[in-house]
């Protein structure tokens, strides 16, 4: 890698460091600590390390009721966490969205080696990177998701050390790829779409070097000691299945496969259930959070690359390059395909499958390069250079409006739609993982001094909020259980049933009340405060 390259990575590794103390807390992040401290808690006893630290959840990891997560992540945080002496809430979840960020930030590094592999061109390496990192929704969670994220990166590794895997010079392929794919399992039993892309690849592959013996054997030797420690990394990396592997791993597929949840959600302008998605739920997600110059670049690399590969069938499998193109085909296509076909349980947006956008970004690149290619061949043609420039200064446009929404919108950049959402307002939820709760929180502290203020909301995400606060400024935020006893009444306008949809588009109690203020990012609310009652003034 080249210098200058190390240079901008150095200087996005301090930029997200900096900007990652920004965000709000999640509304997973409580709930993925404490599965990282079960799980501690369940090593801890079994091993009689750490007898010093108290236990303090009263869980025991076979038999609890969230054991079917990954906790791969969340353990490491929590022993972070203890070795670092933090012992306040606010500073526990900023660590915790370092973590988050510096992992993305590794994943980063690896795409681009994998993106220069691939195509042995430095601009067009970074211009994935560029794709990969300025998309708003991957921005703004790589700053605080704790699991969506890391999976993303685990996805990231595995496909990086699938490569190793298949070169039979690296002697290290098979351990690299075992150790990946284990923690891409032990984030998200989904991870298990990684052994089979390699193991059908690899049949693949010898199929279209038939007659060469010393492949077939070498390869033979190198699947057996990659089947051995992606085994032992994966036994090793998920304590829950210690007692009971096959039981336990069972459980969790067939927990992630439907999983329980099964509230209704706003998409395209109706409530429909988590259960009874229709099929182009993650496509239409993808589409209207996606740059729209990004967007048009991935359907064209897709085509592409579906084109050249059905031309060259097997054969395509005797390059390097042409093989990378058809594992990254499966490694987006086959998760698809599997929530699609299974109806799996899906809600807030695509960002269960957010793993799968580095791989819709490299043919993202893929289209750069063809275009670069049919440039460069045509540039003698009359015109070809107009239209070149045309098509530069629209992906250029692009980019800059992209870029202005990150800045002007910071740190609300998750819950960014292009044009083809419509009128966001009416047709999808928001700011579901309630990152804008800190900041409206802050807004109504600042208005109102010295005083205590009864919150009323439909969810639980302000209440986590109040963790960002010292302790003398969240005593004073009160969230009430009845809205009878507020002052105020805050909503992400995150609806979980028709009934609440219809108060908002009719305008019926408690959205009639009069609005105190609202943040907005690009012209949608994603909170709003009203007033209940006039004495708060």
């Amino acid at each position: 890698m080249r210098d200058w390259v190390w240079y901008l990575f150095l200087a996005y590794l301090l930029m997200g460091t900096w900007l990652s103390a920004d965000y709000g807390i999640s509304m997973d992040e409580p709930i993925q600590r404490k599965h990282g401290m079960v799980a501690f808690e369940y090593i801890k006893d079994l091993t009689g390390w750490f007898p010093d630290v108290p236990n303090q959840t009263g869980a025991h990891l076979p038999t609890y009721d969230h054991r079917d997560y990954g906790m791969l992540f969340q353990t490491l945080a929590y022993c972070l966490e203890l070795v670092l002496g933090i012992d306040n809430s606010r500073d526990v979840f900023r660590l915790r969205h370092l973590m988050v960020f510096v992992l993305f930030w590794a994943a980063c590094v690896v795409f681009y080696l994998i993106l220069y592999r691939r195509f042995e061109n430095t601009p067009l390496a970074i211009a994935g990177i560029l794709m990969l990192v300025v998309s708003p929704r991957i921005f703004g969670d790589s700053m605080y998701n704790p699991k969506d994220i890391p999976l993303l990166c685990w996805f990231v590794f595995a496909f990086y050390t699938h490569v190793r895997f298949l070169d039979r010079r690296d002697r290290y392929g098979p351990l690299l790829h075992g150790l990946a794919c284990a923690m891409a399992i032990g984030s998200r039993v989904v991870g298990v779409v990684w052994p089979l892309i390699s193991l059908g690849y690899l049949g693949l592959h010898l199929l279209a070097l038939r007659g060469k013996k010393d492949y077939l054997s070498a390869f033979l030797k190198r699947t057996a000691s990659y089947l051995f420690f992606l085994l032992l990394f994966t036994f090793l990396l998920w304590p829950v299945l210690w007692e009971d592997p096959v039981g336990s791993f069972l459980h969790s597929f067939n927990s992630m496969k439907r999983f329980r949840w099964y509230g209704e959600m706003l998409y395209m302008g109706e409530m429909v259930r988590s259960t009874a998605l229709p099929w182009h739920y993650i496509p239409v997600w993808i589409a209207v959070t996606t740059p729209l110059s990004f967007l048009a670049l991935i359907l064209a690399g897709l085509g592409t690359a579906f084109i050249s590969l059905t031309k060259k069938g097997l054969t395509c499998l005797r390059d390097q390059k042409p093989g990378m193109d058809l594992v990254t085909l499966g490694a987006f296509a086959v998760p698809l395909a599997s929530v699609i076909l299974l109806g799996s349980v899906l809600y807030n947006g695509w960002r269960h499958l957010y793993f799968i956008y580095p791989f819709l970004v490299y043919f993202g690149v893929l289209a750069l390069a063809g275009l670069s290619t049919l440039i460069r061949k045509k540039q003698g043609l009359p015109g070809m250079r107009k239209v070149a420039a045309g098509l530069a200064l629209l992906l250029a446009l692009d980019l800059g409006q992209t870029l202005y929404f990150l800045v002007r919108y910071h740190p609300h950049q998750s819950v960014y739609f292009n044009a083809l959402a419509g009128d966001v307002e009416r047709n999808f939820e928001r700011d579901y993982y309630g990152i804008s709760y800190r900041q409206g929180l802050t807004l109504l502290l600042e208005r109102f001094p010295d005083r205590e203020l009864r919150i009323y909301s439909r969810d639980f995400i302000g209440k986590i909020n109040t963790m960002n606060f010292p302790k003398k400024e969240a005593e004073r935020l009160v969230f009430v259980d009845r809205i009878e006893e507020a002052e105020f009444f805050v909503t992400l306008f995150n609806f979980r049933s028709g009934k609440e949809y219809r108060e908002f588009i009719r305008g019926k109690f408690p959205f009639d009340r009069q609005k105190l203020f609202s943040i907005q990012v690009g012209g949608y609310r994603v909170l709003q405060v009203n007033k209940m009652i006039e004495s708060c003034i």
